[in-house]
Order: structure tokens, then C-alpha cells, then sequence
């Protein structure tokens, strides 16, 4: 995050390093009563899938691309494009779905959030250097290994607690 907010990338809260993650469903401001359901979902679905390789690709924006909401990192699937991520979000969700949560009405979107808040200004040549830099960011691939469920503390840094692991068991 040190280089992309070196490089002079004007956005109003960068992500904690340890913050960095890939979102497969926002619950929101889910009850407590709720949260050991979404922990058995969770394992449920971890059960049922195996480790698999994910990788960052290039950078991208959400918002008006002159002043983006959110700088955010693509990922890909070295080994099986479009696959276990995939399958792996729609699997969570349909059980989320079918448990009486609402899950987004948005198609899914692989990606690590780096910033938000852009200011005005930014452009294409500006993404394309966020897109080097944050090549920097992680190893080329690593393998995904389960999913973890965290509880959000906004206004804190790093935000999000872990509260369940749920290795993946193929």
C-alpha cells in the first residue's frame, strides 16, 4: 500500500495492510444471534471445496473513473479461470439465500479493495500505474486455503476481526 500511496494516489483511506481480503458476501450489520448460522454455513460450504490458486491481475475503479469511489485489485485463477471462486461464492450465497439472508443483487466482482475515496483527477494513466504497483503488492499466485468470517470495527485500523476459519476439506 506504501507504493500505491507513495505514488502520489490522492484517496482518502487506503486499506490496512492486514484489512486486505476478497469479500465472497457483505452480510452488513447482521445480529449476533445470526452470526453462528453464517459460521455454519460458512463451514459447510469450506467442506465442499478444495484449495485453489488465486492471483492479482491488473487495477480498477468503481465510480466515475475521473474521481472513483473505490481502487480496487482484479484477481484470476492461474490453474482454472473463472472456477473455484466462483463456485465458491455462489455456493455460500445460495445457502445464505435459502437461510434468510439478503446477499447482493450486484454480480459478483473478484477483487481486493486498496482505497477509497478517490479525488478528482484521476485518469487512465493513473490506473495503469496503480495497476503496476500493486503487482508489488503480493506474490504473483497463492493458494486459497478456506474462508474466514469477520466481524467489522469502523473507525479502527486494521478493521476486521476474523471470528471463524473454515479450512477447505477436497
Amino acid at each position: 500500500m506504501e507504493s500505491l500511496s507513495a505514488a502520489g494516489f490522492r484517496f482518502r483511506g487506503w486499506t490496512h495492510p492486514a484489512d486486505l481480503h476478497v469479500t465472497l458476501h457483505f452480510l452488513g450489520d447482521t445480529p449476533a444471534t445470526r452470526v453462528r448460522d453464517i459460521g455454519a454455513l460458512a463451514a459447510e460450504v469450506a467442506a465442499a471445496a478444495a484449495p485453489f490458486a488465486l492471483a492479482l491481475t491488473e487495477a480498477g475503479t468503481f465510480g466515475p473513473p475521473s474521481a472513483p469511489r473505490v481502487l480496487w485489485c482484479g484477481l484470476a485463477e492461474p490453474a482454472a479461470p473463472g472456477g473455484a471462486l466462483a463456485a465458491l461464492h455462489a455456493a455460500l450465497g445460495a445457502r445464505l439465500a435459502a437461510s434468510g439472508f439478503a446477499t447482493e443483487a450486484r454480480p459478483f466482482r473478484a477483487h481486493v479493495t486498496l482505497a477509497r475515496g478517490g479525488a478528482a483527477g484521476f485518469s487512465a494513466a493513473a490506473l495503469a500505474a496503480a495497476s503496476a504497483a500493486a503487482a508489488s503488492l503480493a506474490p504473483p499466485a497463492w493458494t486459497v486455503g478456506g474462508c474466514t468470517l469477520f466481524r467489522t470495527h469502523l473507525g479502527r485500523k486494521p478493521s476486521y476481526e476474523p471470528i471463524g476459519e473454515y479450512p477447505f476439506m477436497l
